[in-house]
């Protein structure tokens, strides 16, 4: 079984079905593994959902699946969702016909899968006090170190020793792609590469050790605007 890690989808359906054809997906042998913010901002939330469901893939949940989970728990209660931005609307409209069953599966979604061979995180670790010392906030949001809100900041990756074979992450499309090597092979994989600003879905094949790129369809402002 060969393991494929996604960075972070945000509703970009044929981004995410032409990057599982340049993996060569094959659903008796592949298992999906994504890094959250599959859904919110993007052009085709329930066509991503749609897929999701079809391949069994697993995910750990991102800082826009957390707010999700709360507006759908809001519905689920008949109270109206929180909605700070258009795009939030447009991805609870869109995702109307599968709100239960969707509720129910991000309740299940872990803030990290850890195996022998990996750490799947959304946004990334405690560099200092490591997966044991990461608080909630921090899976979910932690970009730069010491938190802050510039973007231009070293991240937090920057002072993280590598304590896993592998760490992958996704949540930060500022930074861009990150692959940081120790004896020609990854330690560290940043997989958010900007698809829904116009940049790439990004992927990797474990056990290949194969990056995988599509581009995206997306123009670059167009989300951006309604976020």
């Amino acid at each position: 079984m060969r393991t494929i890690f996604v960075g972070d989808v945000h509703g970009c359906a044929a981004e995410f079905a032409a990057l599982l054809a340049r993996a060569g997906y094959d659903s008796a042998q592949d298992r999906l593994l994504l890094t959250g913010d599959a859904f919110s901002r993007g052009p085709d939330p329930l066509a991503v959902w749609r897929l999701l469901r079809e391949t069994e893939a697993a995910m750990v949940l991102g800082n826009h699946d957390a707010r999700l989970l709360n507006q759908l728990n809001a519905l689920a209660k008949g109270r109206k969702p929180k909605v700070q931005y258009p795009d939030q609307d447009y991805t609870l409209n869109q995702l109307q016909p599968v709100h239960e069953e969707m509720l129910a599966w991000l309740r299940q979604c872990p803030l990290y899968i850890a195996e022998d061979a990996f750490l799947l995180v959304h946004a990334g670790i405690h560099p200092k006090r490591g997966l044991q010392g990461t608080r909630r906030n921090q899976f979910l949001k932690i970009r730069t170190w010491p938190p802050t809100n510039d973007l231009a900041s070293p991240r937090w990756h920057d002072f993280y020793e590598p304590a896993h074979p592998l760490l992958v992450f996704g949540h930060d499309a500022p930074g861009g792609l990150v692959v940081k090597k120790r004896d020609g092979r990854p330690y560290l994989l940043g997989l958010d590469s900007g698809c829904i600003y116009g940049g790439q879905l990004s992927g990797y094949v474990l056990e290949e050790a194969r990056l995988v790129q599509v581009e995206s369809q997306q123009e670059a402002d167009v989300w951006r605007r309604l976020a």
